[in-house]
């Protein structure tokens, strides 16, 4: 699974720069960046084929060395949220592979990241100030419609996560 950094995000942990990743299914790219809400540090993860996303409040340069760790047990708290069995998530995982720092993905991506940072923005009253954890947020990301590279239509990323997976 392909993470790409953002150069926030590389500064705010202090990471040199990463390479870029060899091509892979948008399915196991995300794209990671660091934002202030409501005045901590926190990660955001956008999922580069389905806009599905995650926000980690509280984060610390010292979580440096535990961030892929976090991204995962986000990615799949987060997913099963959505309604996936643990199967279906151990599954992806498996597909997806090991988990790479990488370069982002394109101006496209990084565009629906940029996206997703402003609706977090827009909705930063339903932030859990006591939580790291944000599910109301991640709730907001993915159950508004937006729309993705290769659809015509504006869809909810959780639905495209499902329609994703499902074929898989």
């Amino acid at each position: 699974m392909q993470l790409g950094i953002t150069i926030p995000m590389e500064r705010f942990f202090k990471m040199e720069k990463p390479p870029y990743g060899d091509k892979t299914d948008d399915l196991f790219c995300w794209e990671l960046h660091v934002i202030m809400l409501q005045g901590r540090p926190s990660l955001i993860g956008v999922n580069c084929g389905t806009r599905f996303a995650f926000v980690l409040a509280g984060v610390d340069p010292d979580d440096k060395d535990r961030l892929l760790l976090l991204t995962e047990r986000e990615i799949c708290d987060s997913f099963m949220e959505a309604g996936l069995s643990e199967g279906r998530i151990e599954a992806y995982l498996d597909m997806a592979g090991e988990f790479q720092i990488t370069k982002t993905h394109g101006r496209s991506q990084v565009a629906y990241l940029n996206k997703a940072v402003d609706l977090v923005m827009w909705n930063d009253i339903a932030v859990d100030s006591a939580g790291t954890r944000q599910p109301i947020l991640n709730d907001i990301l993915n159950r508004t419609p937006t729309k993705c590279t290769g659809d015509p239509e504006a869809e909810r990323p959780v639905d495209r996560l499902l329609e994703k997976l499902e074929k898989l």
